[in-house]
């Protein structure tokens, strides 16, 4: 297999993403370790066989960000296999920050997944295909802690596995984008606009950290 590229476009959803069927993966995304983006430059994307993650190329994933997020939403992934944690979000962005390709994701103080994200270099993100199953998976993500759940995702019908990394994504996914934590900072209530204000009287702050794009991936 060869090592590919992230290139400086950044896109989010992989193309075949919408519609394809779960398929039993190995345990370990890729095996390769992420090199410098330069390397890339002529490389192509690594070969797989059907059901099984591959690396690609950011330049060739597509995307409708407000579906991405808003509507079909993904799940956010942070830790290790001795101890991770997921959650559903909608709220997102992806572009271009200091040079480097980056995804920004929305975190409440609220969540027991602020926690793991506040000691951790890594986040990573899965897109699912559009399938009941996939959705009512991620339902279960976004309505259960993990403090009261360590095993919420196997609950949810999820199946966790690991990048070169160690970072956590699900076999039933087919798109997944690792980053790495390159900066966050929690909202400031006095700046929020007016009509946002009221949505935290009973609710924490979000924290807003942003992930450089270390690699992508797709089935």
């Amino acid at each position: 297999m060869k090592k590919i590229a992230l290139l400086a476009a950044v896109l989010i959803l992989a193309a075949g993403c919408k519609g394809k069927k779960s398929e039993a993966v190995t345990p370990t995304v890729g095996d390769v370790e992420p090199v410098a983006t330069e390397e890339f430059a002529a490389e192509e994307e690594e070969e797989a066989s059907e059901g099984k993650w591959r690396k690609l190329r950011l330049s060739n994933l597509e995307m409708n960000p407000v579906e991405a997020f808003a509507t079909d939403w993904m799940a956010l992934s942070v830790g290790n296999a001795r101890e991770f944690n997921s959650m559903t979000i909608s709220w997102g962005s992806i572009g271009q920050l200091w040079g480097k390709p980056v995804v920004t994701v929305y975190v409440s103080s609220d969540r027991y997944t602020k926690k793991l994200m506040d000691k951790a270099e890594y986040f990573t993100l899965t897109a699912f295909p559009k399938s009941r199953k996939c959705k009512d998976a991620l339902v279960y993500l976004g309505s259960h802690s993990g403090r009261d759940e360590k095993d919420k995702a196997a609950r949810a019908g999820l199946t966790a596995e690991f990048t070169a990394l160690g970072n956590p994504v699900f076999a039933e996914g087919c798109m997944a984008l690792e980053c790495r934590i390159i900066y966050k900072e929690e909202f400031r209530r006095d700046l929020l606009p007016s009509d946002v204000k009221p949505m935290y009287d009973d609710m924490g702050l979000h924290t807003f950290y942003i992930g450089e794009i270390v690699a992508s991936y797709r089935k």
